[in-house]
């Protein structure tokens, strides 16, 4: 009984979890699309404010790609590295193409540049456990 008071606890919290990040993704969308002048913030201090915003997400998704990323490689997780990448891949297109759009042309290459940067090593990782894997097997 207990195991299944277990599981369903994970499986709420998974719901509970998952439901959050979805909201973050929508609300995400919607200043990507509206901009953050949609909130009752001062024009004067929307600038310095949007930027010490970007900056918390740049440190946040930073400090959760460095741990994360460090558990994955540990683990040999291609499933989990394969996640990295995908977030990854959405941050930086979707950033990228709003770039072209503002014709932000510098940042277009900063985007391609932080893909490979990060891309390579996870891709490779997954090529070597698959190897190891089919070896193994």
């Amino acid at each position: 009984m207990e195991i299944l008071d277990c599981t369903m606890n994970l499986k709420r919290l998974l719901i509970w979890f998952s439901t959050v990040s979805t909201i973050l993704v929508i609300v995400g969308l919607v200043f990507a699309f509206f901009g953050l002048k949609i909130l009752p913030v001062d024009r004067a201090t929307l600038l310095p404010w949007q930027s010490a915003i970007y900056g918390a997400i740049m440190m946040g998704w930073g400090a959760t790609l460095w741990r994360v990323g460090r558990i994955a490689f540990r683990r040999n997780d291609s499933e989990l590295l394969k996640a990295l990448i995908f977030g990854l891949v959405v941050w930086l297109v979707v950033e990228a193409a709003f770039s072209i759009y503002f014709s932000v042309w510098f940042n277009v290459g900063v985007d391609i540049a932080v893909l490979a940067l990060f891309s390579v090593p996870l891709l490779k990782a997954i090529a070597l456990i698959k190897k190891q894997s089919a070896s193994s097997s």
